[in-house]
């Protein structure tokens, strides 16, 4: 649990966790908040046995991605779970988690469903302003098998969407040695960039995604809602997946071609228009069936980024036409 500026939260969120039959330790990394945090954990590790507290040797703010590093590192057991310090578990957390660890000693880990409680009205409206409404209930669509998560994440599943949240996931382990650790150069969304390469390299299996396992506080102070925050990230996020699916040797074919079908379609939409052109004809060289799906990722990237205009349209049009005719004539 990283512990930063979560002094009205962190009692809430350690004894949300604290009697679980399941959880051994609770490991909280101060994050040299200027709050009174760092003295409520001091208090919290002496009332509860289970609660262990660390610093960063130098005692300065590091990121969450940094932090949770830190307690990775110092955790005895074998399986890991978070907690945002201004979030907290519900008491049927761990499980449905525990029977698949039980069940199936080749599952990495299981992830479920997390609630949100808004701590205030005014939380609430910048939450839903900020078009973060269908987040309220984070889970996925329907169950997928670990070899289908990384469409899912990527957004190139043919029927089901969604994602899961940091709250909500347990990992056996030995799973970072795989797919690696927080990037600490991320101080915001560093936990989707790992859980999509622990998608890629592990197995991760659904849990409760139709019942929460863990709430989101959300108030006025939630980094995730700050959108101009968010923005400095972005280009290196994506920058860095691709260098590590492009060195990560034991990737599936599966997961490789979701995380190049995202990519493709971010460059398309956020580089020059001839990197994006470049982008989407070499996706399309190593999918070429993408050409045939009439309005599909094809056609969509190619009114990204030419517009929908008399040209784009009557190209599509004659090429769908095409390939309708040329489909009649091979059936028959």
């Amino acid at each position: 649990m990283p512990v930063f500026n979560a002094e009205r939260y962190i009692r809430r969120a350690v004894e949300s966790a604290v009697n679980l039959p399941e959880v051994g330790e609770i490991i909280l990394v101060d994050d040299a908040g200027p709050d009174n945090s760092l003295a409520i954990c001091q208090r919290l590790e002496q009332e509860y046995p289970k609660v262990k507290l660390f610093r960063h040797p130098d005692h300065r703010n590091h990121g969450a991605g940094a932090t949770r590093n830190l307690g990775i590192r110092q955790a005895r057991f074998e399986f890991i779970a978070f907690l945002d310090a201004d979030d907290y578990y519900l008491p049927n957390r761990f499980i449905k988690d525990k029977a698949i660890f039980v069940q199936c000693s080749t599952i990495d880990g299981v992830y479920g469903a997390t609630g949100v409680k808004y701590e205030s009205d005014e939380a609430r409206k910048i939450f839903l302003d900020a078009g973060y409404g269908y987040q309220e209930f984070l889970t996925l669509t329907g169950m997928v098998t670990p070899e289908e998560l990384s469409e899912v994440l990527f957004c190139c599943h043919p029927l089901i969407v969604g994602e899961f949240h940091t709250n909500a996931i347990t990992i056996r382990k030995s799973l970072f040695d795989k797919a690696g650790m927080f990037d600490e150069n991320l101080r915001l969304r560093q936990d989707i960039h790992l859980w999509r390469r622990m998608a890629a390299v592990g197995s991760l299996a659904a849990g409760s995604i139709l019942e929460p396992v863990a709430i989101r506080g959300v108030h006025g102070e939630n980094r995730m809602i700050n959108q101009r925050e968010q923005a400095k990230y972005v280009d290196y996020w994506w920058s860095d997946l691709a260098n590590w699916f492009s060195n990560t040797p034991a990737i599936p074919k599966r997961a490789r071609m979701a995380f190049l079908h995202a990519y493709c379609h971010y460059r398309v939409e956020s580089r020059p228009k001839l990197e994006g052109c470049w982008a989407l004809l070499a996706y399309v060289g190593r999918k070429p069936s993408l050409i045939f799906q009439p309005m599909g990722f094809f056609d969509l990237n190619l009114f990204a980024l030419f517009g929908r205009n008399w040209l784009t349209l009557h190209l599509t049009s004659a090429k769908n036409r095409l390939l309708g005719a040329l489909r009649k004539i091979v059936a028959c």
